[in-house]
């Protein structure tokens, strides 16, 4: 099932990014050819990360500089989707917040009030948790003892790991953890897979399920989104997941591919010229 020819037309394409476009600041192969070839046959595409670090306006300049061209209303992110879920819940929110420039951003530009003066953090509403490359003991306490005196938990994705040009690195996952062990309280995660991202995707892009591929790097989060919504999901292994990790997961993907050059040829695009080998140093 899984290396056969995909038979059926896709209008509209959901890309993962971090390992399935790119890998660190490293272009992955047929990456920027695919979107040329996705977009001269007039299909629909949106870029989903759970990557709640950068902007939107980050990840436009870094497609841009791979020559992959998108608009704002082209990005979602972990971070729009917290912002999103978190002014519909409570529009007058006070938030304790764990998280880089894209998190800080989303979240002012819902309005929503962000805490960061010590003395003032008694009686916040949420503490939201993303990706936190300063990440320290001190923000931990602080999130633990808000979460104790009965602030909400959000986490904005569950990624334990994201790739990097070197290899693996911690992600929003793991801090996220670290803070539900020390309060003991469960967070609500937002990112994909939940419901929450998908619904917020779709209503802002009015894609219908049926016509609509998703595209990324993790069963447990871009495969398990699209299996849960009934999408039809197709696993590259240019990023975290490789082949001889899937075994016989009953829940995979409907396809799986070794970079984006073999989806087209897949897809019965035309390839156009190009290295239609995997990631230099990784093996199928």
């Amino acid at each position: 099932m899984c290396s056969a020819k995909v038979k059926k037309t896709f209008m509209n394409y959901i890309m993962d990014m971090d390992g399935v476009l790119y890998r660190g600041g490293e272009p992955l192969p047929g990456a920027k050819e695919f979107l040329f070839e996705l977009r001269k046959r007039g299909y629909n595409v949106v870029f989903m990360s759970n990557n709640s670090a950068p902007t939107r306006w980050q990840y436009i300049e870094k497609l841009r500089g791979m020559g992959i061209e998108a608009s704002e209303k082209e990005i979602i992110t972990s971070s729009l989707i917290a912002a999103s879920y978190l002014k519909q819940k409570c529009s007058s929110a006070r938030l304790f917040v764990i998280g880089e420039e894209g998190l800080r951003e989303e979240l002012a530009r819902a309005n929503l009030e962000i805490i960061d003066d010590p003395s003032q953090l008694h009686g916040v509403d949420y503490v939201v948790v993303g990706m936190d490359r300063e990440f320290t003991y001190y923000k931990m306490r602080i999130a633990m003892r808000c979460i104790l005196d009965g602030a909400g938990f959000i986490g904005t994705n569950p990624d334990p790991s994201f790739p990097e040009e070197s290899g693996l690195a911690p992600g929003a996952g793991a801090l996220i953890a670290a803070i539900e062990k020390a309060s003991g309280v469960t967070p609500r995660i937002l990112g994909k897979p939940c419901k929450e991202a998908l619904e917020l995707l779709l209503a802002i892009t009015g894609f219908q399920r049926d016509t609509t591929m998703v595209v990324g790097d993790r069963l447990d989060t871009d495969i398990a989104m699209a299996r849960d919504a009934g999408m039809f999901s197709v696993l590259v292994l240019t990023g975290v997941t490789q082949e001889n990790f899937i075994g016989n997961n009953i829940n995979g993907p409907d396809s799986i591919v070794g970079n984006l050059w073999e989806l087209q040829e897949r897809l019965g695009w035309q390839v156009i010229n190009g290295n239609r080998g995997t990631q230099p140093g990784k093996e199928r």
